[in-house]
This record gives structure tokens, sequence and C-alpha cells, in this order.
């Protein structure tokens, strides 16, 4: 899932747009890259690894990186490092995720976010203000205990769907969480959703929906999509 925010900040001497923007690589024709859109932290890793690469010819980018929490906390449970570095042109870098807090639910994954802020160098100017834009990167995290009953691949056949009235619940009964896309009701298009572990969404029926009838495909860990599926009821 792609989400992007605009927020502009005015100093003295700068005026600063940040842009909140996750995707692979995707770094337009100059500027920071991650190399994956989501990363799963499973139980017992010592850490994980994320690169960052900077695709500009000749501009470098001062990289800051943390990990919040779904309220958009900052976690101390998690160190990421380096958590401050310059990364020049035409170079990538690893930022290695360790966990340091205490246990978390055993019979289902815990969502956290990673953050990824770029700044660019200023380019010094005789005279106005200096034009700089920041990119910050914002990627979905999964913890994953051991021991779960099947692995993520069989979990999106077991969402169960059911209608009353105008409106459609989709429930979730497995330990993962499942990012709905290419998601139809009654043949309508619906904004994509993600669902929580042993948790239910409920969609209002679309206008114009023939019936009540649910079809979606998910995101794996390689936050590629899978095959579409009927929601069985």
């Amino acid at each position: 899932m792609k989400t992007c925010i605009t927020k502009g900040i005015v100093t003295v001497s700068l005026t600063a747009i940040l842009l909140s923007c996750s995707s692979a690589w995707a770094a337009g024709k100059g500027g920071i890259g991650l190399a994956a859109t989501r990363l799963v932290y499973s139980e017992g890793e010592e850490q994980i690894s994320l690169g960052v690469r900077n695709t500009s010819p000749d501009v470098p980018y001062l990289i800051q990186s943390w990990v919040m929490t779904p309220d958009n906390k900052k976690s101390a449970d998690f160190i990421i490092t380096p958590p401050l570095f310059v990364l020049n042109p035409a170079n990538e870098n690893l930022l290695r995720i360790m966990y340091i807090g205490a246990p978390l639910a055993k019979d289902r994954e815990t969502l956290f976010f990673t953050s990824v802020r770029a700044v660019p160098s200023t380019t010094k100017r005789k005279e106005g203000n200096t034009l700089k834009i920041a990119t910050q990167s914002v990627i979905k995290l999964f913890w994953r205990p051991k021991g779960l009953a099947y692995p993520l691949g069989e979990a999106p056949a077991k969402l169960r769907c059911t209608s009353s009235a105008d409106m459609v619940t989709v429930s979730n009964p497995t330990p993962y969480f499942i990012t709905l896309t290419d998601l139809k009701i009654g043949g309508k298009v619906v904004k994509n959703q993600m669902i929580s572990p042993f948790d239910k969404y409920q969609f209002s029926l679309p206008k114009g929906a023939k019936n009540s009838s649910v079809t979606y495909r998910t995101i794996n860990d390689y936050g590629a999509e899978t095959p579409q599926l009927n929601c069985k009821s």
C-alpha cells in the first residue's frame, strides 16, 4: 500500500516540504528508495535488515530511521543501526533492526512501522530562501511469533464474509494481519483495507452493487499480490 502525506514547514531561511511515501526502490529520477514495502521480524531472529539506496547522481542525503507503534509513537523496543548517517550519491546502505523489548503475543502477529526520513543537503544561495524537499518513507513491520498453526500463505482463504441489510462483514480468524487489495463487493470496487488478527471489518454495501459477494487479493511477505479469491460465508 502506498500512502502520501504532504506537510509544509517554514523557517526563517528554509521552506521544507515533507512527503511520506513508501515504495520499494521507488526513487524516481533521483532520490531515496527502500528495498522493501514491508518487513517481517520472525521470533528468534537476532536482527533483520532493510536496504536504503540513493539514486541521485549528485545529492547526498542525511538518513534518520526509527520504529513506530500503530498510534504513531516512537517505539523503545527496537534499535536501528545506524540511526543517523549520510548516504552519498549513487550509494546504498543497510539498516539493521533489532528487537530488544519484552516478549510479545505468542498467538498472533504484532504490528509496528519502520520510518526512514531522508533530508537532502542544502544548496547555499546568495539571496532568498532555499527549497528543500525531504522524504519520509513509512512501511509496515510485522513481528511474527514462532509456532503459528499455519503459514501466511494459507491465511487469505480462511477469511469469511457475512451480509445483513446494507452491510458486509469480513472476518479474519487467522493470527496474521491481512491486507485486502483489488477488493470488490457485488462487482463494485471498494477501498483496500487491512484486517487485524482475530478481528473483522464492516463494509457498507456499495451503491449499485449487484449482490453482497466479495472477491479480493491480499499482499504477501514480499509485497506482491496473491491470486484472487471469492470470500466464503
